[in-house]
């Protein structure tokens, strides 16, 4: 089993963002362990001896709360280290995510909420078909998200669209209920957060420092990032990696020049 992990970025419903973010990684079970431990060696390594750090990749950055009294060199620290440790972690047992909702008069709120959702849930979906028809892996998956005001409806909506299902089919391969959980009970929801964040970050500051060392590990084939997705009216020679790797296989699109490596 996969189980997906998933974290939101900007606020839906403010303006002040005009993108909102659902991302994260599909996790396979047996590797959860295994970058749970990576993501507690950052913590030993840096704060050694100290009761369990909630890693929130924002906090981290603005030196908000534990981080307040944290020199912003140490905090960078983390940041790369965390970055270091889902690009080191197990192949294909990670696997990220993410869908950009570039929010308009239309598209914001809880419109915003369930369309990053129902992107979000087709694309694990169609990996999962993937692991079975091109490498005979049949496994299932399982949504866990991180607490939010919307979760639910996000129960209501994942569940419809496993019944009705979405506009591009069933969600045949997702087994159960999301269930939702705090960021500080499992380090797995910390590396969602690291990943929603670093889309926001891309997108919404053209930012590429955070995503740089995890971009393949977003699902792709063929030089094309199924695991990433743009959603609005701007995407019209858009150059973020969604968009440029659909019009230019290969590509990772003028926002994150030069790229780390190559897509296969």
């Amino acid at each position: 089993m996969y189980i997906l992990y998933l974290d939101e970025s900007g606020n839906p419903g403010d303006p002040a963002d005009r993108h909102f973010i659902l991302g994260g990684a599909a996790v396979f079970e047996r590797s959860v362990h295994y970058l749970s431990e990576a993501m507690d060696r950052i913590q030993s390594t840096h704060f050694p001896g100290s009761p369990p750090i909630e890693f929130h990749a924002n906090a981290i950055r603005s030196g908000r709360g534990f981080w307040r009294d944290v020199e912003k060199e140490k905090r960078e620290r983390v940041l790369a280290d965390i970055g270091t440790a889902i690009q080191h972690a197990n192949e294909p047992g990670v696997v990220l995510f993410a869908t950009t909702v570039e929010k308009d008069y239309e598209l914001h709120g809880e419109v915003a909420i369930r369309k990053a959702m129902e992107e979000i849930c087709n694309r694990f979906n169609i990996f999962l078909k993937v692991r079975e028809n091109e490498h005979d892996d049949n496994q299932r998956g399982l949504l866990v998200f991180a607490e939010s005001h919307y979760q639910q409806r996000a129960k209501v909506w994942v569940n419809d669209f496993k019944r009705l299902g979405t506009q591009w089919g069933v969600l045949n391969r997702v087994c159960d209920i999301p269930y939702f959980a705090s960021t500080r009970e499992t380090r797995m929801l910390q590396v969602a957060d690291y990943v929603s964040h670093a889309v926001f970050q891309l997108h919404e500051r053209k930012d590429a420092s955070m995503i740089k060392p995890i971009m393949n590990k977003f699902d792709h084939k063929a030089g094309i990032f199924h695991g990433l997705v743009h959603v609005g009216r701007g995407k019209a020679g858009c150059q973020c990696p969604a968009c440029a790797s659909r019009r230019a296989p290969g590509s990772y699109g003028d926002w994150l020049q030069p790229p780390a490596q190559p897509v296969d």
